[in-house]
């Protein structure tokens, strides 16, 4: 994975290891962990189908309603319900058995998916809207539960490393090739299609995640708490450790500027290749997907997995965003702005990778649920504000597709500025990542 040289000072307590891990790892890892595969399995499944789903749903609003607002709605009915309901979800998470949670979701959404094939005309149009929310509301109880049953599933802090990476990078993976395929299978055969796939891959992803054998949880301070004890508990502790706070908030700020709306309005305007604009659609999904890939497996080789250097590529993130942006808006063509979208999701994916393993190293597991409910929460309120922004400045005003990317790209840089100062004395920054320490 990472390859080179030792710390400079290694200890026998923090010292990730004297060589870093090849590529093979990864490998190594799946095959050593077998309930961690399963999960990961089910995710490989899950995320194809997904994208499938994203375009289709594109395709339809574009099909029938024909507005820039319109695609921007598509977007906020899919990240309000994640930030509304993220504290319900994280208490969920910590209180119940997380594998249950992940297969009644699974399986409600499976359902919730087949309405759409009813979306065939302008009249029944609300339906994507309906139907995009129900789906989302079910999957704000998922990503909380599949994130905190993670560190359950490997052993040792190398290995966490290994599978956030894998994790992250399987997500690009899928949305390279389930964009790519998504927007090739929808042209060719049609949405309906896209629809019935993304259901059965939900049902294929509950079927793996049954077979990962039952985690035992540690033992609860109180258990008979009610669930609304919980709830307060969980933002008590957020609010007593500001470190962990502020990285709750890196997805977030990687937000200012919504990928999926410029994508979907380039596609459709810009560079409008294919029916209904489906291959460049697909393209630059594919793209963004590539990107994340190449984002963290290049940062991983950089550096030992201290958390000074997970902090500095965080900070990296921030830069390498807004350096996609502004590519993206000086694009003459639909191969540079596929370049452009490839450069945006390496920065985005580093910060999505490095964050999830800071929280996992800093928080308890009886608070990781509502953690990463908080951390999602904003993530999804972020990209809601983001895509209604956009949408309004697009329809409202005479500002251009192409320089609002460029707008982005220098709003990208400023959480650059408060992620650096604020974790300056951060005592962990000379922790390696093999030593989970709970400190703010």
């Amino acid at each position: 994975m990472r390859g080179g040289k030792a710390p400079r000072h290694p200890s026998p307590k923090t010292a990730v290891s004297a060589t870093i891990p090849p590529m093979n790892s990864y490998l190594t890892l799946i095959r050593q962990r077998p309930q961690f595969r399963y999960l990961w399995l089910a995710s490989v499944v899950s995320f194809a189908g997904d994208w499938f789903n994203t375009i289709a749903s594109v395709i339809l609003v574009n099909r029938y309603l024909d507005s820039t607002t319109a695609v921007g709605l598509l977007f906020i009915a899919r990240a309000l319900p994640p930030f509304l309901l993220g504290p319900i979800a994280g208490v969920f998470a910590d209180r119940f058995d997380r594998k249950t949670v992940l297969i009644v979701t699974d399986l409600s959404r499976a359902v919730v998916l087949l309405g759409f094939l009813l979306v065939n005309s302008t009249e029944r149009a609300w339906l994507i809207y309906a139907l995009t929310i129900t789906q989302f509301v079910i999957s704000a109880f998922f990503e909380p539960a599949r994130a905190a049953i993670l560190p359950s599933l490997v052993k040792g802090h190398d290995e966490l490393l290994l599978a956030n990476t894998l994790s992250g990078i399987t997500w690009s993976a899928m949305l390279a090739l389930g964009a790519a395929l998504g927007g090739i299978v929808t042209g060719l055969f049609g949405v309906a299609t896209a629809i019935i796939i993304d259901s059965l891959s939900f049902v294929a992803s509950a079927a793996l995640i049954w077979r990962i054998q039952r985690v035992r949880r540690p033992v609860p301070a109180e258990p008979e708490a009610s669930g609304f004890r919980d709830l307060i508990d969980g933002f008590r502790y957020v609010s007593h450790h500001p470190r962990t706070a502020l990285t709750t908030t890196v997805k977030g700020l990687t937000q200012i500027g919504s990928p999926d709306i410029m994508i979907a309005v380039y596609a459709a305007q810009i560079f409008p290749y294919g029916k209904d604009g489906a291959l460049a659609l697909g393209l630059l999904y594919a793209a963004a997907g590539l990107g994340a890939i190449i984002g963290p497996l290049l940062a991983n080789r950089l550096h030992h997995g201290a958390m000074r250097a997970l902090q500095n590529s965080i900070g990296a993130g921030f830069v390498i965003v807004a350096v996609g942006w502004l590519i993206f808006g000086w694009a003459p063509s639909l191969p540079i702005a596929i370049a452009a979208m490839l450069v945006r999701h390496m920065g985005g994916s580093i910060n999505w990778t490095y964050s999830n393993v800071i929280l996992q190293l800093r928080v308890p597991d009886r608070f990781l649920g509502r953690v990463f409910a908080l951390d999602f929460a904003l993530f999804t309120l972020a990209m809601s504000l983001s895509v209604w922004i956009s949408g309004q400045v697009l329809d409202n005003t005479a500002v251009t597709p192409r320089q609002l990317a460029l707008l982005l790209g220098v709003g990208s840089l400023l959480p650059l500025i408060p992620w650096q100062w604020l974790n300056r004395n951060d005592p962990m920054r000379r922790t390696a990542v093999n030593e989970r320490v709970e400190v703010s």
